[in-house]
């Protein structure tokens, strides 16, 4: 490797990761491609996490270290690590996590491939059995596979590699909780292709105390998400038929979560929720063909 190829900037937040970081910043630094800068912005910690990454910038001139004065969140520290960056490539990896050896340099030379690229992802999801990788979709058709087929959009920030004008021309992350990644994705891809590549290229971690568990106990994310999907179908180039059709899908799944709070004895969050995103209770029995069903059930049991 020489510095004639691009600067990557490897950009990791953190926050209480003790257990965790040392691996993590390990990984990067095994990496087969080395013209790399590695940026820790701790956000705050309270545990050991600052020390042990400070002792990585002391040995190896590659890594910066900034910690906040106050605590960010996640997605809004993304942007402050972005903003510490020189690099003309960002690559993100969460302090919970480990890339592989020869991640980085496989996603830069996919770059230099497709230099008119929004983004390179890979997601710990099986392979497109309809064509080999790498897959570049156009805005148009991002939307239509994501939408109208199988979900294109919830690569984590970890499994992209971003250049940093198209970060800095859409306004990096919108700071929402658990919805950041998705909806920056969804942002990118209005406007720019996009390139899906193999699969596997970044380890993430399982445990309960990461982003995506706790995304699980938090049921208002339910309607969070279906706003914000509702309002990137109305922003996309789908044909108003392809529009109508993946609002109805968004609706009929919303549905079924919903009834699945209800199932549970969630009334209260159920209702909540129908209000928050203006769905009225008939909405919900029209979107899940209930009386088509009950008449389906009692036929046959006639």
């Amino acid at each position: 490797m020489t510095n004639s190829l691009p600067l990557v900037s490897v950009l990791m937040t953190a926050y209480n990761r003790e257990i965790y970081i040392a691996q993590a910043i390990e990984s990067v630094l095994q990496s087969t491609y080395t013209n790399f800068e590695l940026i820790i912005v701790d956000d705050g910690s309270t545990d050991s996490t600052l020390s042990i990454a400070k002792k990585y910038a002391e040995a190896d001139e590659r890594v910066y270290i900034y910690q906040n004065e106050t605590n960010l969140g996640d997605y809004n520290n993304r942007n402050r690590a972005a903003s510490l960056a020189k690099g003309m490539l960002y690559k993100y990896l969460d302090s919970d996590d480990v890339i592989y050896p020869c991640s980085i340099e496989i996603m830069v030379n996919y770059y230099l491939k497709y230099p008119h690229i929004g983004y390179i992802f890979c997601d710990y999801l099986n392979q497109d059995d309809s064509k080999p990788f790498p897959i570049e979709y156009s805005s148009y058709m991002a939307y239509k596979k994501h939408f109208l087929d199988t979900h294109l959009f919830y690569a984590g920030p970890g499994g992209t590699l971003i250049p940093a004008n198209v970060f800095k021309d859409v306004g990096g992350f919108s700071g929402s909780r658990h919805l950041g990644d998705t909806e920056l994705w969804l942002k990118i891809a209005l406007k720019y292709s996009i390139l899906k590549i193999q699969t596997s290229l970044i380890w993430w971690r399982i445990h309960s105390n990461q982003e995506a568990a706790l995304e699980q106990k938090n049921t208002s994310i339910i309607g969070s998400r279906y706003n914000l999907m509702r309002l990137y179908v109305s922003k996309s180039s789908l044909t108003d038929s392809e529009k109508k059709k993946a609002l109805l899908i968004l609706e009929k799944n919303f549905a079924r979560q919903i009834l699945k709070l209800v199932l549970h004895l969630k009334f209260k969050e159920a209702n909540r929720l129908l209000v928050d995103c203006s769905f009225k209770w008939f909405n919900l029995f029209m979107a899940l063909d209930v009386s088509n069903r009950l008449k389906k059930i009692l036929s046959r049991n006639c």
